[in-house]
């Protein structure tokens, strides 16, 4: 589309502005050499300019820009003295690139032998813009070209989202198409995917983005590595809580020979620097200790045994923390796992993962590093209370052990 259908330093109200995104762009790169590609986004260039011109031409629309394009995606800007026309022009464009252009292009990928899976992610937004120069993309008056940008991120694969501002001047037939699917950043939004009912994409989009309502807090699906719980133990000034039933991984990391052993340098970092680490811990031949017995067909006692010499042993080996790296034993299985930072600072952060107990079968009980972890922050997340007062409730009856 040529660029010069927008006049230069004229303002130009309700543009519809169509962000569209490539969403498996990566996966194609690692699947494909640079040139093939390369090959394939061209093909998805040269759909999308197509189909612009095409509809464009159909609707007798008055201007369309290709406004930007960075390989795998960019925005798409329309507007009509008529807004009737403008809005049926962008409203056509995106959904015949869903319903036509986009299995055309996977079939074109099969054919030329190009690896990986094609997905578009498509939001549309109207705002006002002011074209500056011949060539140049243009400045947007107004907040509205970032939040479209950032419903496009959000939008989930092969869909089209539009804000409420779009919806209402719809027709009722093409409102029927629509879903609402709740708000983002502030404002609502409505979803169209070709050949999905309005219980496939709600769910989509709430799988994706949950409630507005509701808390949302860091998630990571295992364990999170000895490196990343390093950088952790760095972060804090004070004082390090390491909170779990048997500590078999934190003493491990601490008794490691292996080289490097980024998490018992960050806890010497910390020592040294005058901060204090302390260890909560299940006490052998406990109650709790005989429950993880049954739960996990383990020798529960001989775990923790061994992390026991391993503390001392440390301790031994550094003297000179003697006041600073401390370890208490509990009684009752709290079939829990966590790590504060600074827990009386007012930005405190909390790392921590309620174990899930399954029935053992075939000998096996529960993998506890496959637990989600989740990552919390005091004054931001209500879940860190939650999480303070039942670790808290848990030191209040520990014996100090070393």
């Amino acid at each position: 589309m040529e660029t010069n259908l927008f006049i230069k330093n004229t303002v130009y109200e309700n543009v519809y502005l169509v962000f569209i995104d490539a969403s498996g762009h990566s996966n194609v790169v690692r699947s494909n050499p640079k040139d093939v590609a390369t090959q394939a986004f061209d093909l998805l260039y040269e759909k999308i300019a197509s189909r612009l011109s095409r509809v464009v031409k159909s609707q007798r629309c008055e201007k369309a820009v290709v406004w930007s394009w960075l390989g795998d995606g960019g925005l798409v800007a329309i507007h009509d003295s008529s807004e009737v026309t403008a809005v049926t022009t962008a409203l056509k464009f995106v959904q015949d690139i869903l319903n036509l252009d986009l299995p055309a292009l996977k079939s074109e990928f099969q054919n030329a032998n190009i690896n990986g899976e094609l997905h578009i992610r498509i939001s549309m937004h109207k705002g006002t813009i002011k074209y500056t120069d011949d060539g140049q993309q243009g400045f947007i008056h107004s907040s509205d070209i970032n939040w479209g940008a950032h419903l496009e991120k959000a939008t989930p694969q092969d869909a089209v989202a539009i804000s409420k501002d779009v919806y209402e001047i719809l027709s009722n037939d093409e409102k029927t198409k629509f879903h609402p699917v709740g708000t983002f950043e502030g404002r609502e939004v409505y979803v169209f995917a070709p050949d999905s009912s309005q219980k496939h994409i709600s769910r989509r989009w709430r799988s994706a983005h949950g409630f507005v309502d509701m808390e949302r807090v860091q998630c990571y699906l295992e364990r999170i590595s000895q490196r990343d719980k390093a950088k952790l133990i760095d972060m804090a000034e004070q004082t390090v809580i390491d909170f779990g039933t048997t500590l078999n991984t934190c003493s491990n990391y601490l008794f490691s020979t292996e080289r490097p052993i980024p998490y018992r340098d960050a806890v010497i970092r910390l020592l040294e620097r005058g901060g204090s680490f302390i260890c909560y811990m299940l006490s052998p031949n406990s109650n709790g200790s005989r429950q993880l017995v049954e739960l996990r067909k383990e020798d529960t006692d001989k775990k923790l045994q061994t992390a026991m010499e391993r503390f001392q042993q440390f301790k031994t080996k550094n003297p000179n923390f003697t006041n600073k790296f401390k370890v208490f034993q509990y009684e009752y299985n709290p079939n829990f796992a966590a790590m504060i930072i600074d827990p009386n600072a007012d930005d405190a952060i909390c790392l921590y993962s309620p174990y899930l107990s399954v029935v053992p079968q075939n000998g096996m009980g529960t993998e506890r590093a496959d637990i989600p972890h989740y990552l919390v922050s005091k004054g931001k997340h209500r879940a860190y209370d939650y999480v303070w007062k039942f670790v808290s409730a848990y030191m209040d009856t520990a014996n100090e052990l070393i």
